[in-house]
């Protein structure tokens, strides 16, 4: 609980520091947080707790929300990367970690506010989508599609050389020059294909190979 209340100390200190104003709070069981009803931004997960553990609370948490896993366990890092979490945090370097994350949540944020939306043209008129829900588009014929979070599959027009200039910021990369694919949904790249975290998989030209796993690379970095 001392652990916890520093560390919402320091939330609140920087964020004043930006003459941002934020809603912190701290809870005590993954229980009690889960039956708040309010929509946080971000949230930082213990990855050790009783009863119920920081994988746990993020398998019920939603697509857009940030997580920070705050841990003594480096060597979960790699297991909890299905979840696909914006940062870790370990204990014993909060004071030099923390900032870093914030600041990092603090663009991200701003980033969405400013730009989170992607307009696509269908053939029923324009559809207005998250970034963070597009999972990945397809050359399909002659037409594109885009494959979405919840299993919605939107055809629509357009160059999907223009949606990779588009949306390029948001760190999707072509794997192929029929696909265009989210980093964030990528579980692992294998020698031609691209195999996502719902064990979709997406073709990888080996002319893309390099500048795919380069990209990918820094997706990770990202978190880290």
């Amino acid at each position: 609980k001392n652990f916890s209340e520093r560390m919402k100390l320091l939330i609140k200190q920087y964020f004043t520091e930006q003459s941002v104003e934020i809603n912190a709070a701290v809870f005590n069981s993954g229980a009690d947080y889960l039956s708040d009803n309010t929509d946080y931004n971000a949230v930082f997960l213990d990855i050790d707790m009783p009863n119920m553990g920081g994988f746990e609370i993020a398998e019920q948490l939603s697509e857009d929300t940030l997580i920070v896993f705050v841990t003594t366990h480096d060597e979960l890092v790699y297991s909890s990367l299905k979840f696909r979490p914006f940062r870790f945090i370990r204990k014993t370097y909060l004071d030099e970690e923390l900032p870093e994350a914030l600041e990092e949540i603090n663009k991200e944020t701003a980033k969405r506010n400013a730009s989170s939306k992607f307009v696509i043209q269908t053939k029923s008129g324009e559809a207005l989508l998250n970034v963070s829900n597009i999972k990945y588009i397809e050359i399909y014929t002659h037409s594109i599609r885009v494959y979405t979070v919840s299993g919605e599959i939107l055809e629509c027009y357009g160059s999907l050389a223009v949606m990779e200039r588009q949306l390029n910021d948001f760190d999707f990369v072509r794997t192929h020059k029929s696909y265009l694919v989210n980093c964030r949904y990528i579980f692992s790249i294998e020698k031609n294909k691209i195999i996502l975290d719902d064990k979709t998989e997406v073709p990888l030209s080996r002319y893309k190979a390099d500048a795919v796993k380069s990209k990918f690379k820094n997706h990770l970095r990202s978190m880290i």
